[in-house]
């Protein structure tokens, strides 16, 4: 269940590896880069913001409004997706009961949801990110290297 799909597209079979990327992942990829730059702005600008007035309370509504909409996408993002739970699902597997029309149509629902739903994760993967450099910021650089480095 955990192993990875080896006949995955994603993955070569005749060891080429030099395929060329889509216009459409390449435009994903843009938005999804131009959003973690703009989370990365706002969250760091509204902790330097907080900082320089000497309010925290800017603070804890920045906090509270990233961590409230992430939670609200990534629920939604699983929600909508029925937790990936049918991922894999082949109609070999699904009841012997149900006519091959309903088998069939259940095997392309699970897979059309994880098609529609791919816009949402260029709105997750950016908070993942900020959230991410936030900890290693606080953990690491805060924790470790500033006293290595005098700060």
């Amino acid at each position: 269940m955990f192993s990875p799909n080896r006949n995955s597209p994603l993955l070569p079979r005749d060891g080429r590896t030099d395929r060329p990327v889509s216009k459409e992942n390449k435009r994903r990829l843009g938005i999804t880069a131009a959003l973690t730059v703009v989370l990365f702005v706002i969250w760091f600008g509204g902790i330097a913001v907080a900082e320089m007035l000497q309010n925290p309370v800017i603070l804890y509504v920045l906090l509270t409004v990233y961590c409230v909409a992430f939670a609200v996408i990534l629920l939604v993002y699983l929600i909508y997706n029925r937790a990936f739970v049918n991922k894999d699902v082949t109609e070999d597997m699904l009841p012997m009961d149900w006519n091959a029309d309903k088998r069939k149509a259940f095997v392309e629902d699970t897979r059309r949801r994880a098609e529609k739903s791919r816009w949402m994760l260029q709105l997750i993967i950016p908070f993942v990110v900020v959230f991410m450099a936030e900890a290693l910021y606080l953990f690491v650089f805060d924790g470790y290297l500033a006293k290595l480095f005098g700060g």
